[in-house]
């Protein structure tokens, strides 16, 4: 990625001639078409396939298979050219096929010979499949029954879409990339440290070929009412690129909000959870998970593979995101599940030393660890295990290290949890956290699972600019990161992180998780891993 900035300058896409072109076309509308199927008179535009069939609207706009960027995809050897201006109105050239790695061969090569598109032959191509040398092109490629009109909208928006760089680029400045990361004022202590701390040190040292990165923590204050106007003023005052982790804790739709009206993208902050997606939809923010709304999934689907059923399930909560979780899990539960109690203990509290209930039932408690703590108090805590109720907790509200319990209910408690057991994220931070916080020069032996976090966000971002290699609009990298994401190294903090096509929370598996018989002192997995999605 040696002299990134002037690959980046290079890369501009357009202007290009309308060669062969008979009329003009309006790119406003041709960017409906490409993006989301819709045609310049508002119906839905029909993508004709010979084996399969026809696809209409969203499904058959060319972002579908070409992606938003226009720069094309790949799985294993099939290969989606790109569409952009600097691929489709240049003479065809020999484009890699198959995923690559450093170290790993190219798995081949294809060879496209053929001339320049222009608008003419670009109909044709649309039309009956056929490229301007009279190649054939592949089978999964749509035919599009479009009148002139509408080739010329699409054609005139093609011809501006494409890699963008040097002054183009928002944040990159005089080889500097700037980026952010934003911290809310409810953010916990330990966030704000591990964000602020782990992340500028990785900027000192991060390097993108000859493009240097310089971050700036954008620290909101007050209401939540008055966040987006300091935002507003901080990327007027500084543009960036991009915001990277960030610190929060349950109010972050604001922030959200002005990533997305900003087309910022904002990676993996540390807030308890992602936000109900907007009613538009969710595009430039990514998430590690749904928090409590995930968890109560996961907690569902384990109880109904329960080989005996609770003869009764309360549910317990003392907060509004305790409720929503509370809700979640009740209406996630199959038809034919044991009867469900909700308890809302701020209305309904329970008296020091009041049973908990019955051997045969199940407490689901998304409470915080103090609540926890008091509950699972003497005298209850003197009870026989076989005594005390199946109590399932929270992994994110009441962790198993924050707990100190009595052994009987050590052999009663379980978690429902997204992330992995303190055992197994040791045994990958030797191997990847680790190893990268010396590199920073923070010190290895105090790392943290909130450490692990920034360095899934500052990890997955450096991975997905390096292999956008040098083509750094924001719908490539968003794209790359949706590529990029699984489960690797980076993900230990989770069981899983994982993206597709279009999605936006990472964490979407999680398990039940108890201490292991008969010490009751290390954490291991009680059920299989579940999904954790909608």
């Amino acid at each position: 990625m040696k002299h990134l900035v002037t690959t980046l300058l290079l890369a501009i896409g357009w202007p290009f001639a309308h060669a062969g072109a008979t009329e003009a076309g309006d790119p406003v509308r041709g960017q409906a078409i490409h993006l989301e199927g819709r045609l310049p008179d508002g119906s839905r535009l029909r993508a004709r396939r010979t084996d399969l069939p026809d696809m209409t609207g969203p499904a058959a706009a060319c972002a579908q298979c070409h992606r938003r960027s226009g720069m094309g995809d790949q799985e294993g050897r099939l290969r989606v050219p790109p569409i952009t201006a600097a691929s489709l109105l240049a003479p065809g050239r020999t484009a890699a096929v198959g995923r690559a790695a450093p170290g790993i061969e190219i798995a081949g090569t294809r060879t496209e010979r053929r001339p320049a598109y222009t608008a003419d032959s670009f109909a044709r191509a649309l039309r009956t499949g056929v490229d301007p040398a009279g190649g054939v092109l592949a089978p999964w490629m749509p035919r599009y029954a479009l009148d002139d009109a509408a080739v010329a909208d699409l054609f005139a928006w093609l011809e501006r879409l494409g890699p963008v760089g040097g002054a183009s680029l928002r944040g990159l400045v005089d080889h500097t990339l700037h980026l952010a990361t934003i911290v809310t004022p409810d953010a916990p202590a330990a966030r704000r440290e591990a964000v602020e701390t782990t992340l500028s040190a990785w900027a000192r040292q991060q390097r993108f070929g000859d493009v240097r990165v310089a971050l700036h923590v954008w620290r909101l204050t007050g209401d939540a009412a008055g966040w987006t106007a300091q935002l507003q003023q901080r990327l007027a005052e500084q543009p960036v690129y991009a915001v990277v982790s960030g610190a929060g804790a349950a109010q972050w739709t604001p922030v959200e909000a002005f990533c997305e009206a900003a087309s910022l993208p904002c990676v993996f902050p540390l807030v308890d959870a992602a936000p109900a997606p907007p009613p538009a939809g969710r595009h430039h923010a990514l998430y590690l998970s749904e928090g409590l709304s995930a968890e109560a999934r996961v907690a569902a689907r384990a109880v109904a593979a329960l080989g005996t059923v609770p003869a009764r399930v309360q549910v317990w909560f003392d907060s509004d995101a305790g409720h929503g979780a509370a809700q979640i899990f009740q209406s996630a539960l199959a038809a034919g599940s044991p009867d469900v109690q909700l308890r809302d203990l701020r209305v309904q509290p329970i008296a020091a030393g009041q049973p908990l209930g019955a051997a045969n039932e199940l407490v689901v408690a998304w409470l915080p660890t103090p609540q926890v703590q008091a509950l699972l108090a003497p005298p209850a805590a003197l009870r026989q295990a076989d005594a005390l109720p199946a109590v399932w907790l929270s992994g994110q509200l009441a962790p198993a290290e924050a707990l100190d319990l009595a052994p009987a209910w050590r052999a009663r408690v379980r978690w429902a949890s997204l992330r992995s057991t303190p055992e197994r994220w040791r045994a990958t931070a030797v191997t990847s956290l680790q190893p990268w916080l010396r590199t920073l020069g923070l010190d290895p032996l105090q790392a943290t699972p909130l450490q692990g976090e920034v360095y899934a966000a500052a990890y997955f971002f450096t991975d997905a600019l390096q292999r956008s290699r040098g083509a750094w609009s924001v719908e490539h990298v968003l794209e790359r990161l949706e590529a990029g994401v699984n489960n690797r190294a980076a993900a230990g903090t989770y069981l899983r992180l994982s993206l597709g096509q279009g999605q936006r929370v990472a964490a979407q598996v999680g398990q039940i998780q108890g201490w292991a018989p008969p010490d009751h002192r290390t954490l291991v997995p009680m059920s299989p891993v579940l999904n954790a999605n909608r």
